[in-house]
């Protein structure tokens, strides 16, 4: 049996997220969006999202364990895990509405609003 410790998941979240960085980084500079069609567009906004989630994950762990410094660490990264994809859905969604050209403040207030509502309802089922 296999027992995964918090170091191990964090290194883990880590390795993940560079990788995920590195091949955002490659789709960035590889693939033409004009000539690639769909499929640049999804690569693209794919490994930016996992990007985004692990390194709001990281970010939110090292910040709540400086600021609260609680030694029950391991409880807490499934509720960051869903807020680093919250927060990734944020910029990933402000991102397409860009792209649409339907990005303005009231619409980014909406998003923000309804990925709020959502987080709610997850930590009042809890």
């Amino acid at each position: 049996m296999l027992i995964m410790t918090l170091q191990t998941y964090l290194l883990g979240m880590m390795v993940s997220t560079i990788i995920c960085f590195v091949s955002w980084i490659f789709v960035l500079f590889s693939i033409n969006p004009d000539t690639s069609g769909i499929i640049g567009i999804i690569l693209f906004i794919l490994m930016l999202f996992l990007f985004m989630t692990g390194f709001f994950t990281l970010i939110g762990f090292y910040l709540r364990k400086k600021i609260f410094n609680k030694n029950n660490d391991f409880k807490l990264v499934g509720a960051l895990f869903r807020q680093g994809i919250l927060f990734s859905l944020i910029f990933i969604g402000m991102l397409i509405l860009n792209k649409f050209q339907l990005l303005f403040w009231w619409s980014s207030l909406l998003l923000i609003l309804a990925i709020c509502l959502l987080e709610f309802y997850f930590n009042n089922r809890e």
